[in-house]
C-alpha cells in the first residue's frame, strides 16, 4: 500500500494497514508527519500548548502511532504523477523515481480557497493557512498593525491563536453574508449535536470578547505604494471605512486538493453546497480506478476528526482486498468507524451554508 500524505487522513490509513500486516509506505511532501492541521506537531517552536490548543496537540498521538506501526516514512517527497495502473511518480531529494502499489491511498487534504481582492499582491497580504504555516513551523506571528479578512472557521482559529499568542488584531472583517444564517438556522438543530458546536462557540465567544470584529463586509480591498499600507471595507450600504494595517490575513475557506486525483482520471462533480470539485467515492472512499482511493478532506471537506475516521475506512478496504485469501473479520472495527463519523460528520451542512462564500 501506498499512501500519499501525513495529514490525519494519511497517519490512520498508515498506521491501519501496516497493523494488519501490509507492507506500507507513505510519502509525505513535508519534512515531518502532521499535514496542515497538525503541522510541526512534533517538531514545533511553540511550546506553550494554550496557544495552538489542544486539538491541534492531539496530532502527536497519531504521529506517534504511526511511527510505532512500523509503516515506512519518506518525508521531503513529491508525488507528481499517478497512473491508473498504480506507478507513482516520485521527487525525493531532487531525485525522480517510479515505484509500483497494488493499493493507493491519496491522502492530500484540502487547500484554500483563492481570495482575490484588489491589491491582494501586494507585499504585506497573505492568506490565512499561510500565516497558520508560520506560526506552527516557525512560531513566527505578524508585527505592527494586524486585519484578518473573510469566512470560515479557520479564520477565527488563526485569530484565536493569535490572541492566544499576545498577537494584537487591529480588526476581524466578517464578510460571511448575513443571509447565510437564513439558509443555516434549519440545520442547526443537527450542529448543536456536533462535538463542533461547543469548541466553536467558547472559540468565537473569547475572539469576540479580546479582539474587534466587524460583521458584514461586503466590499474589501488593500491599498498602498510598494507595500501594503491600508485596508478600505464597507459594510453593507453604508460609506467606505479605511484601517491602517501592515498584515492582512485573507480566507474564504478551503476546498479538496484534488490535483492528483484529476490528473489519474478519477471522476469529479461538483458541489453547490462547498462550492468545489470533489471526486465521486464510494463509503470506503474508493474509486472507479481499481486499487486507488481517496480519504480525508480530498474526498470532501468535513475537518480533522473525519478525516482521521475516513482514513481507517479506507485502511479497512485495502486490508480485504488484499488479504482476500487470509480469514479477517473487520465488521467490528468498521461499525465503531461509522458510529464515529456519523458523529464528527452531524451539523456540517450548517457549516458549510454559513460559511458560503459571498456570490
Amino acid at each position: 500500500v501506498a499512501v500519499i500524505g501525513a495529514g490525519p487522513a494519511g497517519l490512520v490509513a498508515a498506521t491501519g494497514c501496516t497493523g494488519a500486516g501490509l507492507s506500507t509506505v507513505l510519502f509525505d511532501e513535508q519534512p515531518a508527519p502532521g499535514g496542515q492541521i497538525y503541522r510541526g506537531v512534533t517538531q514545533t517552536p511553540v511550546q506553550r500548548p494554550s496557544i495552538l490548543g489542544n486539538d491541534y496537540w492531539y496530532g502527536a498521538r497519531l504521529v506517534r502511532a504511526f511511527r510505532a506501526s512500523g509503516a515506512q516514512y519518506v518525508p521531503d517527497a513529491t508525488v507528481w504523477s499517478l497512473s491508473r495502473e498504480r506507478e507513482i511518480g516520485v521527487s525525493i531529494g531532487g531525485t525522480a523515481r517510479l515505484t509500483q502499489a497494488k493499493r493507493v491511498i491519496i491522502a492530500t487534504g484540502a487547500l484554500e480557497r483563492p481570495f482575490p481582492i484588489p491589491g491582494w499582491t501586494l507585499p504585506g497580504v497573505m492568506t490565512a493557512g499561510a500565516a497558520q504555516i508560520l506560526l506552527k513551523a516557525g512560531g513566527l506571528v505578524p508585527q505592527g498593525r494586524t486585519v484578518l479578512a473573510g469566512c470560515g472557521p479557520l479564520l477565527w482559529l488563526l485569530a484565536w491563536q493569535y490572541l492566544n499568542a499576545g498577537v494584537t488584531i487591529d480588526a476581524i472583517l466578517d464578510t460571511t453574508p448575513r443571509e447565510n444564517r437564513r439558509t443555516a438556522w434549519p440545520h442547526a438543530a443537527s450542529f448543536l449535536l456536533s462535538p463542533y458546536f461547543r469548541k466553536g462557540l467558547r472559540l468565537m465567544l473569547s475572539v469576540r470578547r479580546r479582539g474587534k470584529v466587524i460583521s458584514g463586509v461586503t466590499e474589501l480591498r488593500a491599498e498602498g505604494d510598494d507595500k501594503l499600507q491600508q485596508v478600505v471595507y464597507r459594510t453593507g450600504d453604508g460609506a467606505e471605512a479605511r484601517l491602517l494595517a501592515d498584515t492582512l490575513l485573507l480566507h474564504q475557506g478551503v476546498v479538496p486538493n484534488v490535483n492528483l486525483a484529476m490528473s489519474v482520471g478519477i471522476e469529479h462533480r461538483w458541489d453547490e453546497e462547498q462550492l468545489c470539485w470533489v471526486p465521486v467515492v464510494d463509503g470506503y472512499g474508493g474509486t472507479a480506478v481499481e486499487g486507488i482511493a481517496i480519504a480525508g478532506d480530498g474526498a470532501g471537506i468535513a475537518g480533522a476528526w473525519a478525516a482521521e475516521e475516513r482514513g481507517k475506512l479506507a485502511a479497512l478496504a485495502a486490508v480485504r482486498a488484499l488479504k482476500a485469501d487470509v480469514r479477517v473479520d473487520l465488521s467490528r472495527d468498521e461499525a465503531n468507524v461509522r458510529l464515529a463519523l456519523a458523529r464528527v460528520e452531524r451539523g456540517r451542512l450548517f457549516l458549510d451554508r454559513l460559511y458560503r462564500p459571498a456570490d
